[in-house]
């Protein structure tokens, strides 16, 4: 993924010692804002929340292959929102974005956030103990299913295992031009 790094920041980032964060998009029904930081972050009018509801980002893996890539996030389970959306189905392809920024001594943000990743949340996991309780968001690449093959098929076989008898595909693969589904 390529990134252009502000010049402010890579001048930041030369010195011996400096400080980063994280700030982590929740595209929820309604929108939540994280962030690993001690104290709440704002950005773009947004206020990144810094209440150790974002527990870890698993590292981040770049490679030059072609493959699909996924980070782990884990998520206090304090928030019972939170887990309300999960538990009803509405986490299917709502989109995480996770950036990097770096923070100047009195913690606010030096040139523009860097991002590092953006995916889709593709399953979560729920760890209850006695006293503590944890979600995990596995996000994955938007090309998580680009090789998926879901739902019916055109042919004689799929027919018969949803209409027995049925002889409306029975010919389909004699076929030689494409059926442009849903267009005029």
């Amino acid at each position: 993924m390529s990134r252009a790094v502000h010049s402010s920041v890579i001048a930041e980032l030369a010195k011996n010692a400096f400080e980063m964060a994280h700030l982590v998009k929740i595209d929820f029904a309604t929108a939540v804002y994280l962030t690993d930081h001690a104290h709440d972050i704002s950005h773009s009018s947004i206020t990144y929340e810094a209440g150790g509801h974002l527990l870890g980002i698993a590292a981040i893996n770049e490679t030059s292959e072609i493959r699909v890539g996924s980070v782990s996030l884990k998520l206090s389970g304090v928030q019972q929102a939170q887990i309300a959306t999960l538990l009803s189905g509405n986490y299917i392809d709502r989109q995480v974005t996770i950036k990097r920024v770096v923070l100047d001594s009195v913690g606010a943000i030096i040139g523009d956030p860097i991002l590092i990743y953006d995916g889709r949340i593709s399953h979560f996991s729920i760890t209850d103990g006695d006293d503590s309780s944890e979600i995990d968001l596995t996000v994955a690449s938007h090309w998580a299913d680009f090789e998926l093959k879901a739902g019916r098929k055109t042919n004689d076989s799929s027919q018969q295992m949803y209409f027995s008898g049925d002889k409306g595909m029975a010919f389909s693969g004699l076929m030689t031009k494409d059926i442009k589904w849903g267009r005029v």
